[in-house]
């Protein structure tokens, strides 16, 4: 009962610090599938209702391991403007009553689209929306009496969120830079605990090329994504994707804090997509084993390749 005690402490305190000292954002590994999450200008680049679906559960072999899950859906209003809405929800432990750590965002977007250049568009977005956060490790049943590590650590706030980012794009490519989400907090201090801290922005960089391959049949896909927290060093994720057509993909993605991802997406019809990551890695300077899994799901609704039959975009 010790070990496992320990297990969720160091979960809790890991996770808190080193993945989510950015206002506590919850890690993804298929970027790509909640583009619209991390990027507001991504809503409607493929002028399609879309609605994707993921989940998360992270360092799956440790007790009380962080889950995620995240909702988005756009849908083109004009040919200028799209519409996006986003849920999201995060929780670390598994105590008696609910999680100890949580936090959750609804979000609102508004996304224009530009043509510039014949292969040059550029998107701009906006978000806003409410952030809940809290933190009630008075949950944690400990062996020590009056343990200082759980006890007068319960506190929850909530308060409004904005966003934004810049993304451009052509038939094969994509580049954006975004900051998905902010609490807009003032610094102040309740029972010891500095709410701002909870609240600082991070940055995303996000790129990618299609290469097709063999009359269009294969595609080759690289991307990479960089994110900066505040106060944190930066990460850098880089994944490669093999598609058959847009039936079938299977890929591979290296981060740079040393962990493996392998994942694969299925098209089960004309609206459905699923998909399947699994990661594994060591803790820096710990030499502790993880793995996580991730499940996607994707429903797209294209009136417009009804009509005309057109080659997929991959992004």
């Amino acid at each position: 009962m010790k070990r496992v005690y320990q297990y969720i402490v160091l979960t809790v305190t890991a996770f808190v610090y080193a993945e989510a000292g950015a206002q506590q954002v919850a890690l993804t590994s298929q970027y790509d599938l909640v583009s619209s999450l991390q990027n507001p200008a991504y809503n409607g680049i493929n002028n399609t209702i879309r609605v994707d679906g993921i989940s998360r559960v992270q360092w799956m072999n440790f007790p009380g391991s962080p889950k995620y899950t995240g909702l988005a859906v756009q849908t083109p209003v004009s040919q200028s403007f799209a519409l996006g809405g986003s849920f999201q929800s995060l929780g670390v432990g598994d105590f008696e009553f609910a999680p100890p750590l949580s936090m959750s965002s609804y979000c609102i977007d508004l996304a224009y689209h530009k043509k510039i250049l014949k292969n040059l568009n550029i998107a701009t977005g906006i978000r806003t929306g409410l952030f809940s956060f809290g933190m009630n490790l008075g949950q944690l049943k400990s062996e020590v009496p009056n343990d200082i590590a759980v006890a007068g650590n319960n506190y929850s706030f909530n308060s409004p969120l904005i966003g934004g980012g810049v993304l451009a794009y052509g038939k094969n490519y994509y580049a954006g830079i975004s900051i998905p989400q902010f609490a807009v907090i003032s610094d102040r201090i309740i029972e010891n605990v500095n709410l701002n801290y909870n609240a600082r922005s991070y940055y995303l960089f996000t790129a990618g090329y299609v290469q097709h391959l063999l009359r269009n049949k294969f595609a080759l896909k690289p991307t990479v994504q960089i994110r900066k927290y505040e106060g944190l060093k930066e990460q850098i994720d880089a994944n490669i994707y093999l598609y058959y057509r847009s039936d079938f993909m299977l890929g591979y993605g290296y981060r740079s804090s040393g962990s493996h991802q392998i994942n694969g997406m299925l098209k089960v019809n004309s609206y459905f997509n699923i998909y399947y990551l699994y990661e594994f890695g060591r803790f820096v300077n710990e030499g502790i084993s993880f793995n996580s899994q991730e499940f996607g799901l994707r429903y797209e609704l294209n009136y417009r390749e009804q009509k005309v039959k057109t080659p997929p975009r991959y992004y």
